[in-house]
């Protein structure tokens, strides 16, 4: 469109040049052929030339006008979000710069904050409601911020605000304001936001510098519904260190088999026997030394790498559970439980995957427990519900892990084709020491019984919740009551001991 608009105005202006190069020519033309008529003439085309001119003049001021125009129209675009009209992060870096050397006393705090899960509204709700969203968050904050601070729009759903710092609590104040006005933007949702704050040294003035700190904060409360808003601390940055360290270790790691299978006994509550034990990840560092789950297993949900972890960890149990088939007669019957993360629900694929890797070492599925977390099963019920289904056509054994942590959905728990039910360990301790835990505890066993689901319980630590658990019918123990999780020579000395003084 801008092209052809620029087309016609480069034809109006030839066009009129041309027009007075003509009547310049006709005019010296007729003089020389017409002398005596020549004044007359002279005349006639002194006006039509000076009429000539004028028309050109004209049609220049209105280039002139309309280049102007598109000019500032640019240099609107350059720094100005299509979308919501607001300042975008070219402008807003440009204005802080600008601030920050007129308001040399004052204090400001860089903030960072992203929406929630915004890529769902828009698959949920449409484009239109998403971009609804990120307008109404332009004019809370036009509405909000004061003189001399600065908002931007950086990038899809994730702003930039530079707020003035009084203290903490009239400050604190104002960002939970802003997050409540926020939230209740519509009657359909909770529009929910993560903020990350950086308080602003004195003589510190690289935007970027700020706005990753502010992002470090945002970052560390990623998805967690009990917080809204951090202020960022050196650890922090520590933690991002560590992180890059552990992401640029981790493919290496896994292919110089770093990463152990340690192996956590469960035993049968009815005779004490062990019947089998849940595969975790280790990582043996050979700088750290050994690196606890929680060290690193977070960071790879986050980047993805978690998928290579699990199928990695379902192989090696594949690989142990052959050794024992064809060495350790004691161990045929052992079934091995292996986790898997929410993000395999991506791929319908993963019941023929596992199927193949079982297939290479000759290993029945029935020896195998797939563990599904509770959060897992009930953000994703549809898809899991197929993939459950498969994986049980298969003969793998289903279970629901960490139950109680998150829906306890009893409608959809109803409806998923799993074998086994894991309380989870936190809900589990804290609930065995009062009369209304205990009461929910035997009731969800009850009705785990009423679907036919073998139940397990995690964490078991005392011989008094042993005894609770024995008497109201749980199946399965798994804990440190019993066993803490071992390597796997640690794991077969362990059995192998328990066999013979049994």
């Amino acid at each position: 469109m801008v092209k052809n608009y620029d087309e016609k105005k480069f034809i109006t202006l030839s066009f009129a040049l041309f027009f007075l190069v003509m009547m310049t020519a006709l005019f010296n033309f007729i003089s020389f052929t017409l002398p005596s008529q020549g004044e007359a003439f002279r005349m006639v085309f002194y006006g039509l030339g000076f009429t000539g001119i004028f028309i050109i003049s004209l049609i220049s001021n209105f280039t002139v006008g309309d280049l102007k125009k598109e000019n500032n129209q640019l240099r609107r675009l350059q720094d100005f979000d299509f979308l919501t009209g607001c300042p975008n992060w070219i402008k807003f870096k440009r204005d802080c710069e600008k601030i920050f050397v007129t308001n040399q006393t004052q204090h400001y705090a860089m903030i960072i904050f992203d929406i929630d899960k915004f890529k769902a509204i828009n698959d949920l709700y449409g484009h239109q409601v998403g971009n609804e969203i990120l307008t109404a968050i332009a004019e809370i904050l036009e509405k909000q911020l004061k003189e001399d601070e600065l908002f931007a729009r950086m990038a899809t759903d994730n702003f930039s605000i530079l707020m003035k710092y009084e203290g903490y609590g009239e400050f604190s104040q104002r960002v939970e304001n802003l997050i409540r006005e926020i939230n209740g933007y519509s009657q359909k949702f909770i529009v929910n936001i993560s903020v990350g704050i950086y308080l602003i040294g004195p003589d510190e003035v690289d935007i970027n510098t700020l706005s990753d700190r502010a992002n470090m904060a945002k970052r560390s409360i990623k998805d967690n519904s009990q917080v809204s808003y951090a202020f960022y601390d050196e650890s922090m940055r520590q933690v991002m260190i560590l992180e890059n360290e552990i992401e640029n270790r981790m493919e290496m790691a896994l292919r110089n088999d770093e990463f152990e299978v340690y192996l956590q006994p469960k035993y049968l509550f009815s005779d004490e026997q062990i019947i089998g034990a849940e595969a975790l990840v280790r990582w043996n560092d050979p700088e750290r030394g050994m690196l606890p789950p929680n060290d690193f297993i977070p960071l790879f949900e986050k980047n993805g790498f978690v998928k290579k972890i699990d199928t990695y960890m379902f192989e090696e149990v594949c690989k142990l559970l052959e050794k024992w088939q064809k060495e350790m007669d004691q161990f045929t019957n052992m079934i091995i439980s292996v986790n898997f993360s929410r993000l395999h629900l991506e791929n319908m694929l993963l019941p023929e995957e596992l199927l193949a890797i079982t297939s290479r070492y000759h290993i029945d599925p029935k020896m195998i427990e797939i563990e599904l977390t509770e959060g897992t099963i009930f953000d994703n019920d549809v898809q899991m519900v197929d993939i459950m289904n498969h994986l049980k056509d298969f003969g793998f054994h289903i279970s629901i892990d960490d139950f109680g942590r998150a829906y306890s959905s009893l409608n959809t728990l109803k409806n998923l084709p799993a074998d086994i039910l894991k309380l989870d360990k936190a809900f589990f301790s804290e609930s065995t020491d009062n009369v209304r835990g205990r009461k929910i505890i035997t009731s969800m066993l009850n009705m785990a019984k009423d679907l036919d689901l073998i139940t397990v319980a995690e964490g078991v630590e005392t011989q008094e919740q042993v005894d609770f658990l024995k008497e109201k019918g749980c199946d399965i123990a798994q804990g440190f009551f019993y066993a803490k999780p071992m390597n796997v020579v640690e794991f077969e000395e362990f059995v192998n001991k328990k066999l013979k003084s049994t």
